[in-house]
């Protein structure tokens, strides 16, 4: 059985300033549900003092942005 974390539609990854594209190997922490990705953002944005950005895989396999957390500074 895959591991939910590696297969989930939702990923967590530290946003890249001036980003223009997304390379296809991305590494990102991925769940299962949206409540679950935003709480890990938010606890990886003020312990790590950056900003981070959740995603959800589409049906075409690209993946969306959905939000947005701040760092805390």
């Amino acid at each position: 059985m895959d591991d939910p974390i590696a297969s989930g539609r939702y990923r967590v990854r530290a946003v890249v300033e001036r980003e223009q594209s997304v390379p296809l190997q991305v590494q990102a922490a991925r769940f299962n549900t949206r409540d679950d990705a935003d709480t890990f953002a938010h606890l990886a944005a003020n312990d790590h003092f950056q900003s981070m950005v959740v995603e959800k895989l589409a049906p075409g396999g690209c993946w969306l942005q959905l939000s947005l957390v701040a760092g805390a500074i």
